[in-house]
């Protein structure tokens, strides 16, 4: 956490410069950096899209498709305990 903590402070002493906040409010600087984090986005949409391929041709589950399935399980879970106390307090409102 050391090297991230002095990074993070030489970023902030770089961003208070006035020459590096001239550069960073040039409109090409400006399109480029958007640019690249665009770029950045496709790749990683692109890996990911790339995965579930690869999962799918191998009969795996991905990481998103077990959150899914955690997420029903805990919502079955829970309608199970709200069924069995309103059994055990005799209103009989099943689902």
């Amino acid at each position: 956490m050391d090297v991230k903590k002095a990074l993070l402070e030489q970023a902030m002493k770089l961003a208070q410069n006035p020459k590096v906040m001239e550069v960073a409010m040039n409109p090409k600087v400006m399109e480029v950096a958007m640019k690249a984090m665009s770029l950045r986005a496709q790749v990683s949409s692109a890996a990911s899209g790339a995965q579930s391929a690869v999962a799918r041709s191998l009969n795996l589950a991905t990481r998103d498709e077990v959150k899914e399935l955690r997420r029903t399980i805990r919502k079955l879970e829970e309608q199970l305990a709200e069924s069995e106390a309103n059994k055990s307090q005799g209103t009989g409102d099943d689902f």
